[in-house]
C-alpha cells in the first residue's frame, strides 16, 4: 500500500521501496547501456532528491522511477553527443 505523502520518512521506507523497485531500475539501466559506476550517482542523487520532497509526493515510487530515468536519458544523451575518437573531424 502506498504510503500518504504526511507519513515521515524512515530508513524502512527508503529500503523497502528501492528493494520493490530494484528489477525495475536494473532493467531501465540495462535498456540505456548505463555504465554501474554512472549509475549510482544517478540513483544517489535521485533518492537525496525524494528524500527532500518526501511528504510532498503521492506516488513515490513512480516519482523515482521517473526521476531515474530522467537522469539516466539525460547523461546518455550528453554522452552519445560527444567527440569520439574513431571518428574523422569535420573538414
Amino acid at each position: 500500500m502506498p504510503e500518504k505523502p504526511s507519513d515521515p520518512l524512515t530508513q524502512q521506507d527508503l529500503d523497502s521501496i528501492l528493494e520493490r523497485l530494484r528489477p525495475r531500475i536494473k532493467e531501465l539501466l540495462r535498456r540505456y547501456g548505463c555504465a554501474p559506476e554512472t549509475a549510482a550517482g544517478l540513483i544517489r542523487e535521485a533518492v537525496i532528491a525524494l528524500m527532500h520532497r518526501w511528504s510532498s509526493v503521492r506516488d513515490r515510487e513512480q516519482w523515482l522511477l521517473d526521476r531515474i530515468e530522467k537522469a539516466v536519458r539525460r547523461t546518455m544523451n550528453s554522452s552519445s553527443e560527444e567527440p569520439r575518437d574513431d571518428r574523422e573531424p569535420p573538414s
